[in-house]
């Protein structure tokens, strides 16, 4: 609601159509972070009940992601599927950015109650693929920026320690069974 008002009241400067792709890779990205650090979060303050709401965070990632995707399509493309592929086979970025959306399709088309209890215990090995897309996103965003880094590096960081997190769990568990 906050970037449709900004959008009506041409907050956005001088090149809105830019300025709304980058806010919703931003928050496709904040939320991503977020969805991977709750577990981190949850261990840590011993409140389980913060992964309650993982998959719904996951959900509106998708959402954002979405959105960030649609806009590109509509602003920069318009609507020219035959120029995504070319964007997508000619710009590293964009080849990065489509496959983090396509591993958060799949994992968003896989997270009902339905396909929860079909997939059984594959479904847990399927949604680690979200720090592929993790990986992905971070790629990405280094790969777009041209001059001031401090943003997509610091995302980055981030990112790479929550991964390191990760990594140190699944070890950790792997050693005790």
């Amino acid at each position: 609601m906050l970037m449709a008002y900004a959008w009506r009241s041409q907050s956005f400067g001088v090149d809105p159509q830019k300025a709304l792709i980058l806010e919703t890779g931003i928050w496709t990205f904040n939320l991503l972070l977020v969805v991977l650090f709750l577990p981190v979060a949850s261990r840590w303050a011993r409140w389980p009940v913060l992964l309650k709401y993982r998959r719904a965070i996951g959900l509106w990632v998708f959402a954002y992601a979405t959105t960030h995707f649609t806009m590109f399509l509509s602003f920069y493309l318009g609507w020219d599927f035959v120029r995504l592929a070319e964007e997508i086979t000619d710009r590293p970025y964009v080849l990065l950015g489509f496959g983090a959306w396509l591993i958060l399709a799949a994992l968003a088309s896989t997270s009902t109650r339905a396909a929860i209890k079909k997939l059984g215990r594959r479904w847990k090995h399927l949604h680690t693929f979200v720090y592929l897309a993790l990986v992905c996103a971070v790629i990405h965003y280094l790969l777009m920026i041209r001059s001031d880094w401090s943003w997509p590096v610091a995302y980055a960081v981030i990112g790479v320690c929550l991964l390191m997190l990760r990594l140190r769990r699944s070890r950790g568990l792997r050693t005790r069974n």
